[in-house]
């Protein structure tokens, strides 16, 4: 690794910040934090809040967590009764996200929803565009057109499976890696610290405490060294990693207790989506067509489905 990082983390407890948005009728708050290429809203909602689009320039996905809200999703002119640890993804255009439960919804958008991406509580860390980001570039439209895409995702989850399960989903422009809960805190020694040449990593999670350990790299001017992080986060709450920060994540305190991660990226990666059965909804969304050898972006001490298929 020899890049070196152009900002720091940013750090997101809900709990700790005003809301960046608060519905007229009352009915609706929402924290907004971005990353170079994405910003995720979470909001606590009541019932009959509505969180509309009305003209939203790419797709979104929409994430109900364990004991988050129901929901009745409208766009495209078809809808979808979500509920509770489910994935939905949003085709562009028109939506209005209604709930019929109090709980939390989460939502993920991409640059091009320029609205949002000036809410931020962290706009300023962004400023300079973050160019050493790759571009996000859309990836092939989905078979058969943008729809409502709509994924529960007890499904996709086996209760007599490892510890670490990951489900990843990606539309044309993000991915998402939705952990199952966990129940056990992660040993210390089968940690993964590894980092990413020119992307972003943003984690988000719902229950349990959190240590996102981050190392930055050195450069030749001391001055502008920064020590090690290995802050404890309380949740809900979003940590996003900048590119060439050395990362790993775990939930610490007794085991039995729910804690759950959710990491997400913007644009999709190529290194999980050519995996091939990685990527749960891979046969809805064509690869693009890649000229030339691709750089593997990510390195450092990885598990087996981290790595390169």
């Amino acid at each position: 690794m020899s890049g070196l990082s152009r900002r720091l983390a940013s750090k997101s407890v809900f709990s700790e910040q005003e809301p960046q948005e608060t519905g007229k009728d009352g009915l609706a708050r929402t924290w907004i934090t971005r990353g170079g290429n994405f910003a995720v809203c979470v909001s606590e909602v009541k019932p009959g809040a509505v969180l509309a689009r009305d003209d939203n320039p790419e797709e979104y996905m929409v994430i109900l967590p364990p004991g988050g809200a129901s929901i009745t999703i409208d766009a495209g002119g078809e809808k979808v009764e979500a509920e509770p640890e489910s994935l939905t993804i949003v085709p562009p255009g028109a939506s209005r996200v209604v709930a019929r439960s109090a709980g939390k919804v989460a939502r993920i958008f991409s640059k091009a929803s320029a609205d949002i991406m000036a809410l931020a509580v962290n706009k300023d860390t962004y400023a300079d565009g973050a160019p050493e980001l790759a571009k996000p570039d859309l990836w092939p439209a989905p078979v058969g057109g943008f729809k409502l895409r709509h994924y529960p995702l007890a499904q996709y989850l086996d209760p007599k499976g490892d510890r670490i399960q990951p489900r990843c989903f990606r539309s044309t422009n993000m991915m998402v890696n939705l952990f199952g809960q966990f129940f056990t805190r992660r040993p210390t020694n089968s940690l993964s610290p590894h980092w990413h040449d020119d992307f972003e990593q943003g984690s988000l999670c719902f229950e349990g405490t959190w240590v996102h350990h981050l190392r930055y790299n050195w450069g030749a001017d001391m001055s502008t060294w920064v020590p090690d992080d290995h802050a404890e986060m309380a949740t809900p709450s979003l940590v996003v990693i900048p590119a060439f920060a050395i990362h790993t994540s775990r939930c610490i305190g007794k085991d039995g207790p729910s804690s759950s991660l959710y990491d997400i990226f913007c644009p999709p990666r190529m290194d999980f989506a050519s995996k091939k059965g990685f990527v749960i909804n891979e046969d809805e969304y064509p690869l693009p067509v890649v000229e030339g050898e691709q750089k593997v972006k990510t390195g450092g001490t990885l598990l087996s489905w981290q790595k390169p298929g």
